[in-house]
C-alpha cells in the first residue's frame, strides 16, 4: 500500500512539473512535420535547412519582444514559419490567437489548405484539437480551440471578425492587401490591435511582401521598427 501510495505521489508531481520552455524553432525542430500539402519535401521540419528563419521565429517567442515586422520577399518559408508560430501557441504556450489574411475567402482557403493539414500531420498538434467531425468540436474552419485558447481565423474586410474578442496574440498575413477600412470600422490591423489592449505579454506579428513603394503598409511597419536584415 505504501509503494502505492509513493507510485501516485510521484505522477501527481510530475503532472505539475512545468512544460520545458522552447523557442520556436526549438518547438519545430522538434515537433512540427511538414504535409504533402504545403511542401515539396514533406517529413520532419529541419531550421536549418534555412537558417535565416531561426531569428524570425524566436523574435516571436521572446518575452522582451512585443511586435515583429517581417518584410519580405516571395518563396522564404513565411507560411511554414506562420504554422510553427500557431503550433507554438497552440502546443507550449496556450494563448488566444486572431490570424487575419486579407480576405474571409483567403483566411478560409489558409485554413482549409494549410492549417488542418499540419495538425493532422503533427502529433503534438493533432491531440490538442478534437475531430472537426465531432459534434460539439470546437474545430471548425475557422475557430480551432484547444485546451487553454483557441484559434480564430479571419478576413481583414470583415469587420465583425475584429471586434468583440480578447485576443492576446495577432498574426497579420499579407498586410499590404488589406482594405484601407473593414468596412466602416476604420484600419483593420488597428482593430485588430485593440482587442489586445488588457494582455501584458500581446504579441503582434505583420509579415507581407511590400507593394507600392511609398504607400506600403508593410514598408511603413517595417521603417519604424528597429530594421534589422
Amino acid at each position: 500500500m505504501h509503494e502505492a501510495v509513493a507510485q501516485l505521489e510521484r505522477r501527481f508531481l510530475a503532472a505539475l512539473k512545468p512544460t520545458p520552455r522552447l523557442t520556436i524553432s526549438e518547438w519545430a525542430d522538434r515537433y512540427r512535420m511538414l504535409s504533402s500539402e504545403d511542401s515539396a519535401e514533406p517529413g520532419k521540419w529541419h531550421t536549418d535547412r534555412a537558417e535565416f528563419q531561426r531569428q524570425i521565429m524566436d523574435a516571436v517567442s521572446d518575452p522582451d519582444v512585443t511586435e515583429v515586422v517581417f518584410m519580405k520577399g516571395s518563396q522564404v518559408g513565411w507560411t511554414a514559419m506562420l504554422g510553427n508560430i500557431l503550433g507554438f501557441y497552440s502546443h507550449q504556450d496556450p494563448a488566444s490567437v486572431l490570424v487575419v489574411q486579407p480576405t474571409v475567402e483567403m483566411a478560409e482557403a489558409w485554413s482549409k489548405e494549410r492549417l488542418a493539414p499540419m495538425i493532422r500531420d503533427t502529433t503534438a498538434l493533432r491531440d490538442r484539437f478534437k475531430d472537426p467531425r465531432s459534434r460539439d468540436s470546437g474545430n471548425t474552419l475557422r475557430h480551432k480551440e484547444f485546451e487553454g485558447g483557441y484559434i480564430a481565423i479571419i478576413g481583414a474586410n470583415a469587420p465583425s471578425g475584429l471586434a468583440s474578442r480578447p485576443i492576446r496574440v495577432v498574426l497579420a498575413d499579407e498586410i499590404d492587401r488589406y482594405p484601407a477600412s473593414a468596412g466602416t470600422e476604420g484600419d483593420p490591423l488597428k482593430l485588430a490591435e485593440k482587442r489586445q489592449a488588457t494582455f501584458w505579454n500581446r504579441k503582434t506579428l505583420l509579415g507581407s511582401t511590400p507593394t507600392v513603394k511609398g504607400v506600403s503598409v508593410i514598408e511603413r511597419e517595417y521603417g519604424q521598427s528597429d530594421m534589422r536584415r
